[in-house]
C-alpha cells in the first residue's frame, strides 16, 4: 500500500512539473492579456518619452492591446527603476530609457542593488549622439571659444546637466574641468526643462541629443558647437565633431534608447518582448515616424552583440570616470 501511495505521489508531482513547464511558453504565447505599461525615466518631451510613445503606438497596433506611457523622471532613473522593480516580471511592465542606465549610471550612482544584475536591456530602438549647444547670446562659436570665455569670466557660464550619471552630466563635468572651474553646473531632471532654460538664457550651455536640438539649431534658437562622436551627425552636417574641434577626449561612445526588463523575467518572455520590439523597428511606418521626429535608427544587432557593446561602453566610461575621479561620488541612494 505504501509503495502504491508513493508511486501515486510521484506521478502527481511529475504531472505538476510538466504542467508548470508547459505554462511558461504558454504565458509568453498569450502575452499580452492586459494593458502594457511603459515606464519612462524622464519627463514628457524628451527623446526617451518620444521613443516610448512611438514604440507604444506600434505595439498597440501590432498586439491589439492598450499601451500606457508612465513618465517617472528624476534621481538618475531612481523613480522609474523602483516602479519597474515593484511590478510583476510578466511582460506587462517594461521600461524605455537610455542605455546609460547600464553603461554610465552604475559607475557614478551608489545604489543598494546592482543595476547590471537587476535589469536587462533587450533591444536598442533609437540612436543618441550628443552635441554641445549654446544660447545664441553666448559670445562663442566653437568649443574652444566657449571654454576660453568661461575661463575669462568666472561663474558667468552655466551648463545644464541632467541627472547624475547621465551622458549629459559626465560630458558637462569633463567640459567644466577644462574650463578650470569657470563653468557652473546646474542639475535638471530632464531635457525639456533644461532646453527651455537654455533658450531663455538661464543657463548658457548643455550637452543634448542631436535629434532633440537639431530643429532648434536650424531655426537659430540655439547654436551647436561640437558633436560628441567620432564623425559628424547627418542631422547637423555643418557642425564639427569634438575630434575636429581639437577635443578628442570629449568623444564618448554613442548611447541609445531602448527597452529594459527585469532580469528575473523568464527567458521566453524576454525573447518575446525583444522580438516584438525588433518587429516594430523593421516596420516602414515606425521608421517613417522615427525620421519625422528627427530620431536616428540603430544598426541591427543580435542580442549577444548588443550585450557586448554595452559591456564595452561600460569599460570605456569607467576609464573616463577614473580620469575625472568621479566614480561612485554622488552618494545617491535608490
Amino acid at each position: 500500500m505504501h509503495r502504491f501511495i508513493a508511486a501515486r505521489v510521484r506521478a502527481c508531482l511529475a504531472a505538476g512539473l510538466l504542467g508548470l513547464a508547459a505554462l511558461v511558453p504558454a504565458q509568453a504565447a498569450d502575452w499580452p492579456d492586459k494593458p502594457i505599461r511603459i515606464i519612462v525615466p524622464a519627463p514628457p518631451g524628451g527623446i526617451s518619452d518620444n521613443v516610448a510613445r512611438l514604440l507604444g503606438d506600434q505595439l498597440r497596433t501590432h498586439l491589439g492591446q492598450t499601451v500606457i506611457v508612465d513618465n517617472k523622471p528624476g534621481g538618475s532613473a531612481v523613480v522609474a527603476e523602483r516602479a519597474l522593480m515593484a511590478a510583476p516580471a510578466d511582460g506587462h511592465t517594461i521600461m524605455v530609457g537610455p542605455s546609460s542606465i547600464l553603461t554610465d549610471f552604475p559607475l557614478i550612482v551608489k545604489t543598494p542593488f546592482d543595476p547590471l544584475k537587476t535589469f536587462t536591456y533587450v533591444s536598442d530602438v533609437a540612436s543618441m549622439v550628443h552635441v554641445l549647444v549654446a544660447n545664441p547670446q553666448l559670445p562663442a562659436n566653437s568649443v574652444r571659444e566657449a571654454i576660453g570665455h568661461a575661463q575669462r569670466t568666472k561663474d558667468a557660464v552655466a551648463i545644464a546637466n541632467l541627472s547624475a550619471g547621465t551622458r549629459s552630466h559626465l560630458l558637462g563635468e569633463m567640459l567644466r574641468g577644462k574650463s578650470g572651474g569657470g563653468i557652473v553646473s546646474v542639475p535638471y531632471k530632464g531635457s525639456a526643462p533644461a532646453l527651455a532654460d537654455l533658450m531663455g538664457d538661464q543657463v548658457q550651455l548643455t550637452f543634448e541629443v542631436v535629434s532633440n536640438v537639431a530643429p532648434l539649431v536650424r531655426s537659430g534658437k540655439l547654436k551647436a558647437l561640437g558633436v560628441v562622436s567620432r564623425e559628424r551627425s547627418a542631422l547637423l552636417p555643418n557642425v564639427p565633431s569634438m575630434g575636429e574641434a581639437g577635443y578628442p577626449e570629449l568623444v564618448m561612445p554613442d548611447a541609445s534608447v531602448g527597452v529594459f526588463v527585469l532580469s528575473s523575467m523568464s527567458a521566453s518572455m524576454q525573447e518575446r518582448i525583444r522580438s516584438e520590439t525588433e518587429r516594430v523597428k523593421q516596420s516602414p511606418r515606425f521608421r517613417e515616424m522615427l525620421a519625422a521626429q528627427g530620431l536616428e535608427e540603430v544598426r541591427p544587432a543580435s542580442y549577444a552583440a548588443l550585450q557586448k557593446k554595452l559591456a564595452g561602453t561600460l569599460e570605456q566610461n569607467r576609464a573616463i570616470l577614473n580620469r575625472l575621479e568621479l566614480a561612485g561620488t554622488t552618494g545617491i541612494a535608490k
